[in-house]
């Protein structure tokens, strides 16, 4: 089998320089189960990556005594040995793990052993120093793991991992694969990953150190804004779809590495139909109905039926200016029970429907409703008008104190129309309607609950 190899590099600065290269172009998806700091840790990619004094081979496992041909691996012997420099943050605990093997040979010796260290970047301080000798007799991977600790005041801004030959007698030696460093606790993106449209996202990275490093976020096609470099940015989108969210982490000197998300943008939240009301007097039905979250809201379909089944359309209202709206809709009814339900449609052509109120025909009366009498939100006024007319609606405590004054116009025929009580006190209360310029006064009582 052919050899592969790497010469030993002119400098340091060229290795820093590789490394970060090529780290920069990993995205880490959100949740992975190790954040693998160390480039080309299963040697897939020759021996991109990996630098040393000495030269770097890597061949099928097979090579050396394994059974997977397709799984390339490393040898460690006295003419062979790694190094890379690893961009880390200070202030964190780190894990090194790998597999590692005797190579199966006659000209092994029977107890190799491999020598590990990393050293920081900057003060050349020796944060792991370790021995592993291997005795197996047959190809056995066995798990090697060690943790340490760079200070959160330490100036190493990268540390060197170095693995050689630790008897120094032979060309045959210690096979190892997916040599990996990572952080103890992984960082992770925090924040929605199912967002709606127009609405604002804060986003953060969890499990980071409180200083010392740098974010540059970006959130994709259509959003505002579409880069920060805030610690815990927020943004919104304004169009629905798969986004990318992803931050690059770096320290004042090199990049750590990079997390990604997907986030799923959806359409605005359907309409909610918050209260819908009515009532059939005078041979005329009145119909009322309030509204929030309405965005991108065309109109309304008004739909009446004698059995609560089979609906037909009776009438359209367009849509209102804001988000939350109330509408109105009056019609002759001389039916002794209908049905009502209201279809709204967006602009895109779908549509939803609010609930069935069931209306019963009251038959003719010229006073004034209000109904619930107990109520605990709001209460409805039904009255009629020959006329289009401005009313003045005016809530009085039993004592005669006013409470509440509004007005409201008033359409030709039946109407119903809405007053919030919700921040009255519990008690009975007086209701006034006083119609302009005919002197006509409407009172009825109700009890706030």
């Amino acid at each position: 089998m052919k050899t592969i190899t790497i010469p030993k590099p002119t400098g340091q600065n060229d290795l820093i320089a590789k490394s970060a290269l090529v780290i920069a172009i990993i995205l880490l998806p959100l949740f992975m189960s190790a954040q693998n700091l160390t480039n080309n840790s299963s040697f897939n990619n020759s021996s991109t990556g990996w630098t040393s004094s000495c030269s770097v081979e890597v061949n099928p496992e097979t090579t050396y005594g394994g059974t997977n041909a397709s799984n390339y691996v490393t040898e460690i012997d006295m003419d062979r040995c790694i190094d890379q420099n690893i961009c880390i943050m200070p202030g964190a605990t780190y894990v090194l793990s790998f597999r590692a093997t005797r190579r199966i040979n006659a000209s092994t010796p029977n107890n190799p052993g491999i020598a590990i260290k990393i050293r920081g970047g900057n003060t050349n301080f020796n944060y792991l120093n370790q021995t592993k000798s291997y005795n197996n007799t047959t190809f056995s991977w066995s798990t090697e793991t060690f943790t340490f600790t760079v200070p959160a005041n330490s100036s190493d801004k990268s540390l060197n991992l170095h693995i050689q030959d630790n008897n120094g007698n032979s060309t045959y030696g210690v096979v190892m694969d997916d040599i990996e460093m990572h952080l103890q606790t992984d960082m992770a993106i925090s924040g929605n990953t199912v967002a709606m449209v127009n609405s604002t996202n804060a986003y953060s990275v969890g499990n980071s150190p409180s200083s010392g490093i740098t974010y540059n976020w970006s959130f994709g096609a259509n959003a505002t804004p579409a880069t920060s470099t805030a610690a815990t940015p927020s943004t919104k989108w304004t169009a629905a779809g798969s986004k990318s969210v992803s931050v690059v982490i770096s320290n004042s000197s090199c990049l750590v590495t990079t997390l990604s998300t997907t986030v799923m943008v959806t359409g605005a939240l359907p309409l909610n139909f918050t209260r819908f009301t009515g009532i059939i007097k005078d041979n005329r039905a009145a119909i009322s109905w309030s509204t929030t979250n309405e965005v991108n809201n065309n109109y309304f379909i008004v739909e009446r039926s004698l059995n609560g089944r089979n609906f037909d359309s009776v009438g359209r209202v367009q849509a209102g200016n804001s988000t939350s709206n109330t509408y109105f809709f009056n019609e002759n009814n001389t039916n002794a029970t209908s049905y009502y339900r209201v279809k709204q449609v967006d602009i895109n052509g779908t549509y939803t429907y609010s609930s069935v109120i069931t209306l019963k025909n009251t038959g003719s009366n010229n006073e004034m409703t209000v109904y619930p009498t107990q109520a605990t939100s709001t209460i409805n006024y039904v009255l009629s008008s020959d006329a289009p007319a401005t009313v003045t609606a005016q809530v009085y405590t039993v004592t005669g104190q006013p409470v509440i004054s509004q007005q409201a116009t008033l359409q030709q025929g039946l109407n119903v129309r809405v007053v919030d009580v919700s921040t009255l006190a519990k008690g009975a209360y007086i209701f006034k309607v006083q119609v302009a310029g005919t002197g006509n006064n409407l009172v009825k009582q109700f009890s706030k609950l």
